[in-house]
């Protein structure tokens, strides 16, 4: 029993690495904010038909009202592509489809597929200097690679993570990331870094005492 409860505190102190750092908690830290800050990012129709006085930013996701080109000139279907994109957007709630919108009359006249903003997908929707950000997920961590031994700076105590990182996607958004190829960057682990600051309270990514 003793040579067992000798084991287990040589197994605790290297889990350490010595010099009072736990890959846990780094993890557990830059967890807990990434937590606070989601993933958003732009997000644009395959649109592959519209008229030439049709604005493209009005088939952005997140704008307040989607209208899609129903019917091509030869009579047949007009972005199937977007038609599907849009589809999942009303399945995960994000944006309902409303009554077709018909302009001008007899064979001559243009249909639109009309999709209204939802108070849900108004939620996932951050604006940007850039145009609306449609907010999927947050990032988790995988593993930790390294750190740098911890070093005071301006009167804290400072380490470097370096670790591997995959976006986490919301219920909602799982089946448009996996279909998606739009999204095909954030399927990926990919690494980051992050700067973590020791506290009273164990160490915070730096991030949580910018807010």
């Amino acid at each position: 029993m003793k040579k067992l409860l000798l084991l287990g505190s040589v197994l605790a102190l290297s889990a350490c690495g010595g010099d009072g750092v736990s890959k846990s908690d780094l993890q557990e830290a830059i967890n807990t904010a990434n937590a606070e800050n989601a993933v958003c990012l732009p997000y644009s129709l395959n649109v592959e038909h519209r008229l030439e006085n049709e604005n493209p930013a009005d088939t952005l996701v997140g704008a307040p009202q989607i209208r899609l080109l129903k019917r091509q000139n030869s009579g047949k279907h007009a972005n199937e592509a977007a038609m599907a994109q849009m589809e999942m957007l009303s399945d995960a709630g994000l944006y309902k489809k409303g009554k077709e919108l018909r302009i001008g009359e007899g064979e001559a006249a243009i249909r639109y597929v009309v999709f209204d903003l939802t108070d849900k997908g108004s939620e996932q929707i951050l604006a940007s200097i850039h145009g609306p950000l449609l907010c999927v997920g947050h990032e988790k961590v995988d593993s930790i690679n390294f750190y740098t031994e911890p070093s005071p700076a301006n009167g804290v105590t400072l380490t470097q993570v370096s670790y591997q990182a995959k976006v986490e996607p919301e219920r909602w958004a799982r089946k448009l990331i996996k279909s998606d190829d739009n999204f095909a960057e954030i399927r990926e682990s990919h690494a980051k870094t992050a700067t973590l600051v020791k506290t009273n309270d164990g160490w915070r990514d730096i991030r949580d005492l910018r807010n």
